[in-house]
């Protein structure tokens, strides 16, 4: 018995020295503490929306044409177009004051062209509402050329993606306000308007002109309320601005929207004295300052950049042309 004794009382040691549990000799391993449930009165923490991919600083799609270009993993086409071919049904080449002809094309032999001469000239392409289908991202890619006579003053859209159905809301990416009249710099939002408004991705800078240049658009909508959208832009290959994380459609569904390249350009009378609306006394040293609400009160929309209401404050504009080609939009 003393024996039996000694040899326990070494094991028990061995045991207490190694740190085995008892009971599991014949097993390396240590088993897992168990689960413990409980209620607790603190809330709990989730972790914020993230990005479904980082925002890098290069374009999926640079220095790519309907002619040469590679789709992305992930990613599936929804059209390409050169203006070389015959024109689809849902597509609007030129809009209200463009056309597709062989003046300036970036490859190829044709691009749209277009003239803004009046407020409200309105040059790009469009792919009609209902085209896109479902989506939890897009990207558009486009060229653009600008003559270089060109000047801004209240907005000069550059894409816009728009749902009208069943409930209205836009997103436009927008050269906005410029800091005088007929300035060459402006300010590039994301401009959001409809069941959610805001302004996102804000870059000011002098509007790219005299040359053809690539914008690349990759807009995820954000699910419904959240803020796990986002809009990235990149200019000739590189991130030129983006926002990360934002509520930028509210509560609207974005599937099946509109997906347009180029715009309107708005050259609206801005007053100080509304609703009297005074010329020349009430009228604004600049766009932004006052009130543009004697615009369409007064009837003066479309007026022209030659003869503005309020010159020589506002004075006379030279008209310029706008070009785009090579478009490519894909989604995921």
């Amino acid at each position: 018995m003393k024996g039996r004794s000694n040899v326990l009382t070494a094991l028990l040691c061995s045991i207490l020295i190694t740190g085995a549990p008892f009971g599991s000799m014949a097993a390396d391993k240590i088993p897992a503490p168990p689960s413990k449930l409980g209620i607790s009165s603190e809330p709990v923490s989730l972790p914020s929306p993230v990005p479904a991919t980082p925002p890098g600083n290069d374009g999926l799609l640079s220095g790519m044409t309907p002619g040469n270009y590679k789709l992305p993993s992930g990613w599936s086409l929804l059209r390409t177009q050169d203006f070389e071919g015959t024109k689809p049904t849902d597509e609007n080449w030129g809009m209200s004051d463009g056309v597709v002809n062989t003046a300036i094309p970036h490859s190829g032999s044709r691009s749209i062209e277009g003239s803004y001469a009046w407020d409200q000239a309105t040059v790009g392409w469009l792919l009609s509402e209902g085209s896109t289908g479902s989506f939890t991202e897009i990207y558009l890619s486009f060229y653009e050329y600008i003559q270089s006579t060109a000047l801004f003053n209240d907005e000069f859209y550059l894409a816009k993606f728009d749902k009208n159905n069943p409930t209205f809301q836009e997103v436009v990416v927008d050269w906005f306000w410029a800091p005088g009249f007929n300035q060459p710099v402006a300010t590039l939002y994301a401009v959001s308007q409809g069941n959610q408004y805001g302004r996102f991705a804000a870059k000011t800078a002098t509007v790219p002109k005299g040359a053809w240049v690539q914008w690349e658009i990759h807009y995820r909508p954000n699910t419904a309320g959240n803020s796990d959208g986002f809009i990235r832009i990149y200019k000739d290959g590189t991130r030129y601005t983006s926002d990360e994380n934002k509520n930028i459609n509210g509560t609207v569904n974005m599937s099946d929207m509109s997906v347009q390249a180029g715009g309107t350009y708005t050259k609206l009378v801005w007053m100080t004295d509304s609703p009297n609306c005074s010329i020349p006394s009430g009228c604004s040293p600049k766009p932004g300052t006052g009130t543009d609400y004697c615009t369409v009160g007064k009837g003066w929309s479309g007026q022209t950049f030659s003869n503005p209401k309020c010159s020589p404050i506002d004075p006379p504009l030279p008209s310029f042309k706008r070009y785009f080609d090579d478009i490519i939009l894909m989604k995921k």
